[in-house]
């Protein structure tokens, strides 16, 4: 039970916060649903209004996201199919004359209307947020079960403070990172660090080092150095500075990663929970990786949990279960084939990412994404582009801004003096 004395202490914590976790979404939730024109019909009589929703919805169906009749006014059909809204010219494509007609000819009984019908406007898709369906609902009444995910990403509450205190150490740590070590340019600075949120482990932290190699940025380094602990890794990242580091992942390589060649009989399964067995404990033994090795002397946080509970209201709640099945599926995949580079992983990013860095990252299936301020240049997490919401993507991570956002810019903009003195 939670005591008056630590309900207190966390809403201070909560006012003198700096910062703000900002989730970045796409425009199905952030703007306004589009209108559409449609015909309603006046009853006559209130006491029709069953019969007349019933009928209606059996000859033409739809608008499933709006109530059919509100204040006496019946929702009949759209002016324009979906081929014609479309088009560029504004021409009604159905007449009140041939809505009528159909609508006679398929057995509708006209004369619970009024001889005119009249055109409005209503919402033309359904909304995915309550603040869109208290938008709608302004307009024509509407049909909406809130998904308790989304708005535990609006309003902040898939956080709690424990979550969002670690949050801010390990940003804090990747802010020190980028202006110990970090050499970028005008389109992709500063560092990056990947943490495993089932115990805070941070497997891997990076600064960029453009002036060693082109695609050195700090998001690709750091899946970079994650891979290494699966036994890969594209860069020989051999240098002095993480010459250690290098040996100690040679030195275990074959071992680990030659798993059941010596047992013929042994399963892939089996195979695969050894393999994953020895990668947890190579994570426990060799992490953090850090790039340039200069890293590991910086003050790493205290190892905590970054999960928390979302606590899910009412019935409804597919968003929910899509979201519990798809973390199965991430599950019962690791545990047969081994965690593949990133999956289920967070990373924290001083600055939005490049295209560049955003895809290594959805590529290596990281589960959460963190930055502190903007990319005016290239970001496509916010700024320039929304990668995570274009249609086609076999991944898709959620991403929050504003992560000790004036921090961030101040150390964006340390190291850009630095590398304009140079």
């Amino acid at each position: 039970m939670t005591s008056p004395k630590s309900i207190k202490a966390c809403k201070m914590e909560t006012a003198t916060r700096s910062w703000t976790a900002k989730p970045i979404l796409g425009s199905d939730f952030t703007e306004v649903p589009p209108l559409q024109e449609v015909y309603v019909g006046v009853l006559k009589q209130r006491k029709d209004t069953s019969t007349a929703i019933k009928s209606i919805s059996t000859i033409l169906p739809g608008f499933a996201h709006l109530k059919r009749c509100s204040n006496g006014k019946l929702l009949l059909a759209p002016l324009r199919s979906d081929e014609s809204s479309c088009e560029k010219d504004h021409d009604i494509s159905l007449s009140e004359n041939q809505l009528k007609t159909q609508l006679k000819e398929r057995g509708f009984d006209l004369s619970l209307l009024e001889e005119e019908f009249q055109m409005t406007k209503v919402p033309a898709k359904a909304p995915r947020t309550k603040l869109q369906a208290s938008e709608a609902s302004k307009i024509w009444p509407v049909n909406f079960h809130p998904d308790q995910t989304i708005e535990s990403l609006i309003d902040g509450s898939i956080f709690d403070e424990n979550c969002l205190h670690a949050i801010e150490r390990i940003m804090s740590l990747v802010i020190e990172a980028a202006r110990l070590e970090t050499v970028g340019d005008e389109r992709c600075t500063g560092a990056a660090a990947i943490v495993d949120p089932e115990d805070g482990r941070i497997l891997a932290v990076a600064a960029a080092r453009i002036d060693r190699h082109p695609m050195w940025h700090a998001a690709m380094l750091a899946v970079d150095l994650v891979a290494r602990l699966h036994g890969g890794g594209a860069w020989d990242l051999s240098d002095e500075e993480c010459k250690e580091t290098k040996g100690q992942t040679d030195a275990v390589e074959e071992d680990t990663f030659d798993d059941g060649g010596t047992d013929p009989s042994a399963t892939t399964e089996d195979q695969s929970l050894k393999r994953l067995r020895r990668i947890k404990r190579r994570y426990q033994e060799e992490t953090p990786l850090c790039y340039p090795r200069s890293l590991s002397s910086l003050q790493f946080p205290v190892q905590t949990s970054l999960e928390t509970q979302v606590v899910r209201k009412g019935r409804r709640n597919n968003g929910a279960k899509i979201e519990d099945s798809k973390q199965k599926e991430c599950d019962d995949n690791a545990k047969k084939c081994g965690p593949y580079l990133c999956t289920g992983y967070w990373a924290f990013l001083l600055m939005e990412p490049c295209p560049l860095c955003a895809m290594a990252l959805l590529h290596s299936r990281v589960a959460r994404i963190f930055y502190g301020t903007a990319n005016q240049s290239v970001g496509v997490l916010g700024t320039k582009a929304i990668l995570h919401t274009v249609p086609g993507l076999n991944h898709r991570y959620r991403v929050w801004s504003g992560i000790l956002e004036r921090e961030c810019r101040q150390a964006v903009e340390e190291i850009d003096a630095r590398r304009s003195r140079n």
